[in-house]
């Protein structure tokens, strides 16, 4: 059983958990769309080349000339869906992948038909070469290879010369076989250092206790907001009232409860890749091109619901509009920060909350 799903994680994980494989399905996307821009466009000059050199040269069969063309316009298409199709809709990425590979294979298999007299080279060529440029599960892989043997043996038995197409026959299998198991082999090995590649990413950039961005990140965006927004950055700074007190009363669990409680909060009403914990009690969300309007209220209900549960917060805000000039981060942060300040001394002017003072 055990060994069962070690083959089961092998073919359809890459060896690495179901979990851990579906966090990683947005970096296979991104590794792939990266990818297919230039094998796409190295692809389209060489069909169209060939098509060129077809045309002009009495040294190429002539009617190669239709595939270059057919094949340098598939891949010119998939170029354009690449640059102008996936940034909108990234989850198309495998679709045009397994077009890429397909072309590829459909160009193999045509071309070895031109000439039935002689054994495939072209076709068993791109069944070693194809599966290996991309990432994606194994089995997926596997089953295209599979697919790709059994139609090409179809195609050489029904069209090929009976010593012909049984040398082509044997060689598909056996180099599908190869192709099967260096896909797998190769996409265990990519997978995983893209999983401990993305692993190591993600500890340089996060706050282990709470999940928000670290400081270290903080430091690094900061500079690039400017160029992300495009109207407006709306700047929110949050600091713990009494986590000191917290830590010394009950213990420093239930203080890591407080700092858990605000970053889930934060999370409910800003986006996970512009909040930070940038010290130990405190905070920093932002929202480029965000809605002033509404922020009133929502700093209102974000108070009101960490009271329920015993916690209070001190913020400060600012709101800056792109249209008066270039934006000065650092200005922005620390008017906010300065405002927190004035919030805090307002919560601790209150009696009731004199104990809580630091």
């Amino acid at each position: 059983m055990a060994k069962n799903n070690k083959l089961w994680k092998l073919f359809f994980y890459a060896g690495i958990e179901k979990e851990d494989y579906a966090k990683l399905l947005p970096s296979i996307r991104e590794e792939n769309r990266v990818l297919l821009k230039p094998f796409s466009q190295i692809a389209a000059i060489m069909f169209l080349l060939l098509f060129i050199v077809s045309m002009l040269s009495n040294g190429f069969v002539t009617v190669n000339s239709t595939t270059y063309l057919l094949c340098g316009i598939a891949m010119m298409l998939i170029l354009f869906c690449t640059h102008f199709l996936l940034p909108k809709f990234p989850v198309l990425v495998s679709l045009l992948v397994y077009a890429f590979e397909i072309i590829l294979y459909i160009f193999g298999i045509h071309i070895s038909m031109l000439h039935a007299n002689m054994p495939a080279v072209s076709a068993v060529a791109f069944l070693l070469v194809s599966p290996l440029l991309f990432y994606d599960r194994p089995i997926r892989l596997s089953s295209l290879i599979a697919a790709v043997v059994a139609v090409f043996c179809w195609i050489v038995l029904r069209f090929k010369t009976p010593d012909i197409a049984q040398i082509d026959v044997w060689n598909s299998i056996t180099f599908g076989i190869v192709a099967v198991a260096a896909t797998v082999f190769t996409m265990t090995i990519k997978i995983r250092a893209l999983s401990q590649s993305r692993q190591v990413v993600y500890l340089s950039q996060t706050d282990l206790l709470t999940g928000l961005k670290n400081r270290n990140y903080y430091e690094r965006q900061l500079p690039k907001y400017p160029e992300i927004c495009t109207k407006n950055i709306i700047c929110v700074y949050a600091d713990v009232n009494g986590l000191h007190e917290v830590n010394n009363l009950n213990g420093h669990p239930e203080g890591d409860r407080m700092l858990k409680a605000v970053a889930a909060e934060m999370l409910r009403y800003f986006d996970s890749e512009h909040t930070y914990r940038i010290g130990g009690d405190e905070f920093i969300a932002f929202q480029p091109d965000g809605h002033p309007e509404n922020l009133p209220l929502e700093i209102e209900q974000f108070k009101r619901i960490l009271a329920e549960k015993g916690y209070y917060i001190s913020i400060g805000t600012s709101v800056r509009s792109k249209a008066n000039g270039e934006l000065n981060m650092m200005e922005i942060v620390n008017e906010a920060e300065g405002r927190m300040y004035d919030d805090k001394r307002e919560f601790y002017s209150h009696t009731e909350n004199d104990r809580r003072s630091r």
